[in-house]
């Protein structure tokens, strides 16, 4: 009996321990994959700005909606290389054979793990079905509505703006004020054969009660015209010139995202036999699975000797999660062109996880070693043999 209380007090300091550590860890990766992610974002939303693609006054709320979007690949990653970080570090300082000698066999792990993952697992269900799904429906509505904005409210300072016809390019060097007034105008313009460049010294924009356009006034400025076929150039000096902006919406039907609906309405999609909703279905259920399972399986893969560095476990990490998330994604295209049906779309990246987890599992009870470790004693034995081989006898 008294034994037994001494097993169990060296357990639950063990697994006191260890939840100390990977939570410290957690939070440390977390961080810098939300950094790496919302920089990433920013980048690509600002671009997005430059190309008039994007509001330059939304690109902060479009950051937030992107990362919120990306958030449960962030958010499984965090989980699976916090457990990975905890036990190969406890692996490298002999921790870990400290706690193995002491009667703590590897499948107990399962159980500090478990308690670990369980409030990451439940997190992820809902950003998956319904945080994400409402992030992306946000990004799509702010993407639409910039896209139907009048010529005249999309120009901003600093920024090429084209036409929706396609055939004129502006640019203003000041932003707008109260009276809608321009600094510096940059004009460029295309049409049946001709291009003409218009620099202007300063510009106006004033609307047109009828016809629901606007007109930009120009002032003190020249235009250059190019004639495509009969290769003449002309150029002349104004005092005042004027350009019409189109002001009338533009309705543009484009189908919703199956990214931005939510659960019930994938599975009342997939009812109807929608392909794409059940793909979307099964690639975010594989997701749960990652962030379930590879916590399990970082249990495995951890086991280390203390003379191998611990960079090759890290970079095994990041590629065997890189390799699952491209399963994943496979599989989801798969189930999209009708390859492979649903059921074994969503089934078969858990059942690839446990399969590879059990191995390890396996090879760990039965060998006492990781592959990776394995080799490196038998390049050390052999390399002892051989001094000896050498050595006077």
């Amino acid at each position: 009996m008294q034994c037994s209380k001494l097993s169990i007090i060296k357990f639950v300091i063990a697994f006191k321990s260890f939840l100390q550590e990977v939570r410290g860890i957690a939070g440390a990766v977390f961080a810098v994959l939300l950094t790496i992610l919302v920089t990433s974002s920013l980048i690509r939303m600002l671009g997005a700005a430059a190309s008039d693609r994007a509001d330059s006054e939304l690109v902060v709320p479009l950051v937030a909606f992107a990362a919120l979007q990306a958030l449960p690949v962030v958010l499984a990653l965090t989980v699976y290389l916090s457990v990975l970080l905890a036990l190969t570090r406890a692996w490298k300082d002999s921790e870990m054979v400290v706690w193995m000698s002491s009667g703590l066999s590897l499948g107990q792990w399962l159980r500090p793990v478990a308690r670990f993952v369980w409030p990451f697992a439940l997190a992820m269900v809902a950003l998956t079905f319904f945080v994400s799904p409402w992030a992306q429906q946000q990004l799509d509505e702010t993407r639409l509505e910039f896209s139907q904005r009048p010529e005249d409210q999309r120009l901003d300072a600093g920024r090429f703006m084209e036409s929706r016809s396609g055939q004129i390019v502006f640019f203003g060097e000041m932003a707008f004020d109260t009276e809608k007034r321009l600094g510096l105008v940059f004009i460029r313009a295309q049409s049946a054969g001709q291009e003409s460049v218009i620099l202007a010294s300063k510009g106006e924009i004033q609307s047109q009660e009828e016809g629901g356009g606007a007109w930009l006034f120009l002032a003190k400025g020249t235009r250059s015209d190019f004639n495509a076929i009969d290769l003449e150039t002309r150029q002349l000096a104004f005092e005042s010139y004027r350009v019409f902006l189109d002001r009338s919406p533009v309705q543009k039907e484009t189908p919703p995202s199956l990214r931005a609906n939510n659960l019930f309405e994938l599975a009342q999609r997939s009812g109807l036999g929608d392909l794409g909703a059940a793909s979307e279905i099964s690639y975010r259920l594989g997701l749960c699975f990652i962030c379930l399972l590879m916590p399990v399986f970082a249990i495995a893969a951890s086991v280390t000797s203390p003379r191998l560095g611990r960079s090759l476990h890290i970079i095994f990490g990041v590629v065997s999660f890189m390799f699952v998330m491209n399963f994943l994604a496979l599989n989801k295209a798969l189930i999209f062109e009708g390859k492979i049906s649903a059921d074994w779309g969503w089934v078969s990246t858990p059942l690839l996880i446990i399969a590879v987890t059990s191995f390890l599992f396996w090879w760990r009870s039965r060998f006492r070693a990781t592959p990776m470790s394995l080799m490196f004693s038998l390049r050390i034995s052999r390399g002892d043999r051989r001094r000896k081989k050498g050595a006077p006898t």
